[in-house]
């Protein structure tokens, strides 16, 4: 007895076409790029505890990068310098009293950014996240530093 041997036909070939649309419109539909509109913001940030003086190194204009990831975070559009205050208990009273420290200054910084809003992020360049609160480590054209977010306007 001979075996007769089997090649493709044509219900062979539809049936590949058909899982071969199939698939590429699985992939089209799941990775698609999802269009954010993007926002102008302003937000405030601090550096604490830096020598007098430390404020004439940021200017407006300098653009800011996160000094742990490098994400970009902005563009400074005000800087203002005023005195370091740091809780120390009064030995006397057992209280604790918010005092100046000498020889040492918090600046507050302003910047705008461009951000897209995901559920409750707002994310400068989709990456580096905005929130009060956040701790910051950032650094600009010769300086660097840390501290919190301290506010956000819309």
């Amino acid at each position: 007895m001979e075996r007769k041997r089997r090649g493709i036909n044509l219900f062979d070939i539809v049936i590949i076409v058909v899982i071969c649309v199939v698939g590429f419109a699985g992939y089209k539909y799941f990775n698609r790029e999802k269009v954010m509109e993007t926002k102008t913001i302003r937000y405030t940030f601090e550096f604490v505890d830096n020598y007098e003086g430390f404020s004439e190194l940021i200017n407006v204009g300098d653009e800011i990068t996160d000094n742990v990831k490098n994400y970009y975070m902005g563009k400074v559009v005000e800087v203002k310098a005023e005195p370091y205050k740091k809780l120390v208990q009064d030995k006397t009273t057992g209280t604790y009293k918010e005092t100046v420290v000498p020889g040492r200054e918090r600046e507050l910084i302003t910047v705008e950014a461009n951000v897209t809003e995901s559920g409750s992020d707002l994310k400068v360049n989709g990456y580096y996240t905005v929130k009060v609160g956040l701790e910051v480590a950032a650094k600009g054209n010769g300086y660097a530093g840390r501290g919190y977010i301290l506010n956000i306007e819309r």
